[in-house]
Formats: C-alpha cells, structure tokens, sequence
C-alpha cells in the first residue's frame, strides 16, 4: 500500500474514533505564541548548581523534585545520580562507577538508563542496562539492596503501596502489554494496557508523580493516562489532526511504520506533569527537515488550554522536569542558551526574566530555573 493511501485511510480511521479522555487538546490551529512572552508565566528564579567541573551536568539529564532534593541522573560521565539541595549544593553522589578489581583501576561502567525517586521510602532506584539490575539506595547513598526485572523497563515508578509500574513501550518483543505491575522485588503480578503491534518498536520517559497519584504518557500517543491504585483513566486527547495515528499504524511492518513516519511527521510527547491546578505537556512535532518544540499548559481552574512554541534552534528550555505543588515548572537550563535566546529575541527578554538574563552572563555552571504559573487576569 502506497503512503500516500496509508495516510488517508489513517485519517478516515481516526475520524470514527471516539475519545473517552477527560479534555482534548486540538493542534488544528498554527501555535503562534512564544512561551517565554506567556501570559500565565507570574515569577521566574534560578538557582545556580554548585559543582566544580564545568559541563558535568547538561540541561537534557533527567532531574526528579521530591523532599526538597533535586535529583540529576547523569548517564554520561560519571555514571550516577546527584542530589542537590534547594540553595543548589552539591550534598552526595548516588551509585556511580566502581573500580575494577583486577589491578588495571578502571572504572566498570553499569550504564544507569533510568532511575526512580521514592519519596515513601526515600529511596533513589536506578536501573542499570549492563546487568538489568535494580539498585536502591538511600537518600544518603547507602545502597539498600537490589532486584531484577523479569523485563527490562522503558520507564518504571514505584507507587504508594510498594508496587512497581513498568512502561514497556510500542512493539516490546517481551510482551504484548505496555504496562506492568510487578511486586516490590519485580514480580509480575498485573498486565494492562495490551497492544499487538508490528510497528518499529518505540519507548521513552513515561511517568511522572504528583502526592498519591501517577501520570503517564506515551512517546507517540495522543492519551495521556493517571493511575490510581490499581485503576487507569485517561486524563487528555491529543489531537494532532492530520499527523494522528490510527490502529493502522500498529498493522505495519517496522520498516513501513518508520517510513510512513518519516514521510508524514508526527508529535511526540515528550513530557506529561500534572498538579492540582496546572496540566503541562512537552513536545516535538518532527517533520521532513524540520523539527519544532511546543509547551502545552492546561489551566484546570479556568478549563483552558495554552499553547506556546520556542525557538527550536536554541532550545533554552528544552522541557520541564517538574510541575511542584507551589504551581512551579522546574527546568534544567544552559547559562549560554538564555544568553542565545536574548541576543535572538527583537526586544529582548520579557521583564520577568530580568534577572535570570542577568545572572546568564556571570554564571558557568548549568541552573535550576523555577517558571512560576497563576491563571491570567479577565
């Protein structure tokens, strides 16, 4: 079948679906407001991170927020995770490279592909991809013990009783379902979420925690998903109008999949946060030669969503990490990226972001920089 056909019953399919999702988010219209110029951005901060060799954290590491800790897995040099406080001082190392012990002294790499941040146990998890190991250490740095997967994860997170979630992502050829409930030691003890697909196989970062509840989205998904004990519901539709994928999709051979996906584009969801007032989503929108990046806010006060691009060949604020109780987005940020963006920007950056422009000119090291969000005046 030509790809041209693909498409267009692609979009007949879709068009008969009807979506159970709380809200729906149309990407039917151009996305023509900057972020950084957001009506809902009240109060930008930073913190600069106090480490001594520069370019040993860059703002695309995976952070975590939790007990007034930030969390960076470095899975490049060091092998580890880092755990600073909220005035940015470096307070311990977790896990990292050890040592060989047959007298040549060089470091043994595990490979640290994801990690987890357990606020119930203060616990750090890391998710090594040389041995498929579970480590868990303390929040201190003591490992505790460590488990096996029967499944290597694409995401994991562990929930309020103890239980671990696993994503395992499109096409997984260990299984059939997407998503796993394993006991606290990884056995497997529900499947949910079940998907027969030929399609090249796809995973990503899937989860997100905000109190007793988990969200989840899926790297080219249009649902977004919350869990609840033991219960799925889904919590937005994506509508990426012409680029939305149908059932077909998971008919075609991978060969076929990525070919269709090359010729037409598509969203990927990137990042799903959610807290008691605020919704976020990051994403790319890949198509031919091209690449374009989107912040999406829902406002559940007002029931409205916002939609911003960013200038995708600068990339300042690639994607939040973290959406704090305090209605904070919290993103990693380069120094010389806010430097590029306000040389980039025709007037200059928005007075609200004075003072991060400011310290971008003295400050070597990578930021914490904290957007604060409030719902906008009538």
């Amino acid at each position: 079948m030509k790809i041209q056909q693909i498409v267009l019953l692609g979009i007949i399919l879709f068009a008969g679906i009807n979506s159970t999702a709380q809200t729906q988010i149309s990407f039917s219209k151009p996305i023509t407001d900057n972020f950084i110029e957001s009506e809902l951005i009240k109060e930008v901060t930073y913190i600069p991170l106090q480490y001594e060799k520069i370019g040993s954290i860059s703002p695309d590491m995976e952070l975590r927020h939790e007990d007034g800790n930030f969390f960076i897995l470095d899975n490049k040099f060091n092998q580890c995770v880092y755990r600073f406080n909220e005035e940015g001082t470096l307070v311990n190392t977790i896990g990292g490279q050890k040592q060989s012990t047959n007298g040549d002294n060089l470091p043994i790499l595990n490979n640290p592909v994801k990690f987890n941040v357990n606020p119930y146990l203060e616990q750090v998890e890391i998710f090594n991809f040389e041995n498929s190991t579970l480590e868990r250490y303390s929040y201190s740095g003591k490992k505790i013990d460590q488990i096996v997967f029967s499944i290597n994860p694409a995401d994991f997170t562990r929930d309020y009783d103890n239980c671990y979630w696993i994503y395992t992502g499109w096409n997984n050829k260990e299984t059939q379902f997407r998503l796993l409930k394993t006991d606290a030691n990884g056995k497997i003890i529900d499947k949910k979420m079940r998907l027969v697909s030929k399609c090249t196989p796809f995973e990503n970062f899937a989860f997100s925690n905000f109190k007793k509840q988990i969200f989840m989205c899926e790297l080219l998904g249009n649902s977004t998903f919350k869990i609840t004990g033991n219960t799925i519901s889904e919590t937005f539709f994506l509508d990426y109008g012409s680029k939305n994928l149908s059932p077909l999709f998971h008919t075609m051979s991978a060969n076929d999949s990525y070919q269709f996906l090359s010729h037409n584009g598509y969203y990927t969801i990137k990042k799903y946060l959610e807290n008691d007032h605020f919704a976020y989503f990051f994403l790319n929108c890949i198509t031919p030669g091209e690449r374009q990046i989107f912040h999406i806010i829902y406002d559940k006060q007002k029931q409205k969503s916002y939609s911003y691009f960013e200038n995708a060949a600068i990339s300042a604020f690639e994607k939040a990490q973290a959406l704090t109780e305090n209605d904070e987005l919290v993103f990693l940020v380069s120094p010389r990226k806010i430097r590029q963006l306000a040389a980039d920007a025709s007037d200059g950056l928005p007075i609200v972001f004075s003072e991060l422009e400011e310290a971008s000119n003295s400050v070597r090291n990578t930021m914490i920089v904290k957007i604060k969000l409030g719902s906008p005046e009538n």
